[in-house]
């Protein structure tokens, strides 16, 4: 399993974290890696939804599944299925969970983001842990910023 951890503290409550990070219209507000979402169908744990975004200058679009939705504390979703320029694209992790943890801390919430990849083969692992790793980790700082300043806002 290779696990990427980032977290950073923000000036929010865990319920107005939660209010923001648990409405998948949002997530382009806060989340690096979304264009845009569309809900597929459900809500709250079990949701099907459909991220927009690029990836290495190509459209990409990833199936997702909400596998956990712990109020206020933990939103978490796995990959389905995901396409480049709408076709399949290389399937480097058997399995992706993007977990969004909130914890309070004093007057404000710490939020821990976590993505964990099972690579699909040895190769593939290592080719994750060479070029994803960063790229993952540095989207998830430009998230957390970007959650601060959502926030920030009344």
């Amino acid at each position: 399993m290779i696990e990427v951890v980032r977290s950073g503290r923000v000036s929010a409550s865990p319920e107005r974290v939660w209010h923001l990070v648990s409405k998948s219209e949002r997530a382009p507000e806060w989340l690096s890696f979304a264009d845009s979402v569309e809900i597929i169908s459900g809500s709250g744990c079990g949701q099907r939804r459909r991220l927009y975004s690029l990836w290495g200058g190509r459209r990409s679009e990833i199936d997702q599944e909400v596998i956990e939705y712990r109020r206020p504390l933990v939103l978490a979703w796995r990959h389905l299925a995901e396409r480049l320029d709408g076709k399949p694209a290389p399937r480097f992790a058997a399995t992706t969970v993007f977990r969004v943890e909130l914890e309070p801390s004093g007057q404000g919430t710490l939020v821990r983001l976590r993505s964990l990849q099972e690579p699909a083969s040895t190769v593939r692992g290592v080719l994750i842990k060479v070029f994803g790793r960063k790229e993952i980790a540095e989207g998830m700082e430009q998230s957390l910023v970007r959650l601060a300043d959502v926030l920030r806002t009344p």
